[in-house]
C-alpha cells in the first residue's frame, strides 16, 4: 500500500502518491485554486484513495448532519420551555 496526498477543487480531485509531492507542485496546484486534503491516505492505488477519501467525507457529513439535528431538537425544546415559563409567569 502507499500513501496518497489529494488535491481537492469543487468536483476536481488530483491523487498523488506521498513521495512524488514536492513543494513546487503543492504550490503549482494551489496556484490553480486546489487545496490540499489535510491526512495522508493508505491505498494500493488512486482509484481505492479517492473511493476511501469520498467514504471519510460520506462518515463526516452524516455525523455532521446527525451533530445538528440533536442541536436542533434541544434549541427547539429549550425555546418552547422557555415560552411557557414566559406564558406562565406573565399570568
Amino acid at each position: 500500500m502507499n500513501s496518497y496526498i489529494v488535491f481537492i477543487k469543487d468536483n476536481e480531485s488530483k491523487v498523488v502518491v506521498e513521495g512524488l509531492v514536492t513543494r513546487d507542485l503543492v504550490k503549482e496546484l494551489k496556484g490553480e485554486g486546489f487545496t490540499q486534503y489535510p491526512y495522508a491516505i493508505e491505498a494500493s492505488d488512486e482509484a481505492e484513495a479517492r473511493r476511501k477519501l469520498n467514504t471519510q467525507g460520506k462518515e463526516h457529513l452524516n455525523a455532521l448532519s446527525e451533530y445538528s439535528g440533536n442541536v436542533f431538537f434541544y434549541c427547539a425544546i429549550l425555546v418552547v420551555s422557555l415560552l411557557v415559563a414566559a406564558v406562565f409567569t406573565y399570568y
